[in-house]
């Protein structure tokens, strides 16, 4: 009878090794899948795009006590990657608007104002095909990244920064007003914040090299009325730090990218698995976008 028991307990410990192992070895597939999904790349021969130098938000359209809470927010993740985050006044590089009706000022800004999405100048972004979809894409949250690889990459100076103007854009948005126009968001080399506190960070990394130089996100207010304002908050600061594929199909991990995927449980806010990509991009070697997925990989694997 004892000779019975330890032969099953010894079986039994051998079938969870098994089932450990092959926990251990789908674990690398499953995180590639996710990289894969998650990533978008908008230059092959570069790095994937992160921030090296400075990051200073900027938030208008909101009160000025949830501007701050989204600020802070954003700037937490930030610094919890590595970056720094600096002190107010500084020009803003990541700009979020809370807009009433995203879909005509996505529409607009993409119609008038495409100085602000650096469509002509040089610098790397998804392209025209991505640009279209951002402005006819109803989404509650969209996003539009731009960045630069090399040396002399173009930065934001934030010793030009300027009074922001966007108080009253503020204002108004949370009293019901005219909301935020594209008046009130000034220019790419000049952008203007809410009444808000901004930071900055920096890094220094070499050879093969995508900075990114400039996060435009546009929040819905109608879309996101009903979400817990963490959770978006979350997905907002998600996007702020990386190059995310609007388009990746994401339903099958846990992660803040499903907030607004119908049928699934919301997330509350950032997964492990959020954090752990945020954590292995930002500790990736700068070198092609193909190696660096890999390294993203073995680290979220470990």
């Amino acid at each position: 009878m004892i000779k019975v028991l330890r032969l099953s307990t010894v079986a039994g410990v051998a079938l969870v090794a098994l089932a450990s192992l092959a926990v251990a070895q789908e674990a690398p597939g499953q995180a590639r899948a996710f990289v894969e999904q998650v990533a978008l790349n908008s230059n092959r021969d570069a790095a994937l795009a992160r921030w090296d130098s400075a990051i200073c938000v900027g938030v208008t359209g909101l009160a000025a006590i949830e501007a701050q809470a989204l600020i802070d927010r954003i700037s937490a993740r930030a610094q919890a990657v590595g970056l720094r985050t600096g002190a107010p006044g500084c020009r803003a590089n990541v700009m979020v608007i809370y807009a009433p009706d995203s879909d005509a000022l996505t529409r607009q800004i993409v119609d008038q104002r495409r100085d602000l999405l650096a469509a002509d100048d040089g610098r790397l972004t998804a392209g025209r095909d991505a640009m279209e979809d951002f402005a006819s894409t109803p989404r509650p949250i969209r996003w539009w990244h731009v960045s630069s690889t090399g040396v002399g990459s173009v930065r934001l100076d934030a010793a030009r920064s300027r009074q922001s103007s966007g108080r009253t854009a503020a204002a108004a948005a949370a009293a019901g007003g005219g909301g935020v126009s594209i008046g009130d968001i000034g220019t790419l080399t000049d952008m203007q914040g809410a009444d808000a506190v901004r930071s900055n960070g920096s890094r220094t990394r070499a050879e093969v090299h995508n900075e990114l130089t400039y996060a435009l996100i546009i929040v819905d207010a109608r879309r996101v009325a009903n979400v817990p304002a963490g959770a978006w908050m979350d997905y907002v600061a998600f996007n702020a730090l990386t190059q995310v594929d609007p388009d990746g199909r994401t339903e099958a991990f846990p992660t803040i990218l499903n907030l607004f995927v119908q049928g699934q449980e919301p997330p509350s806010g950032l997964t492990s698995w959020d954090t752990s990509y945020l954590d292995a991009l930002y500790d990736a070697r700068n070198e092609s976008a193909s190696r660096q997925v890999a390294s993203i990989v073995r680290r979220m694997g470990d």
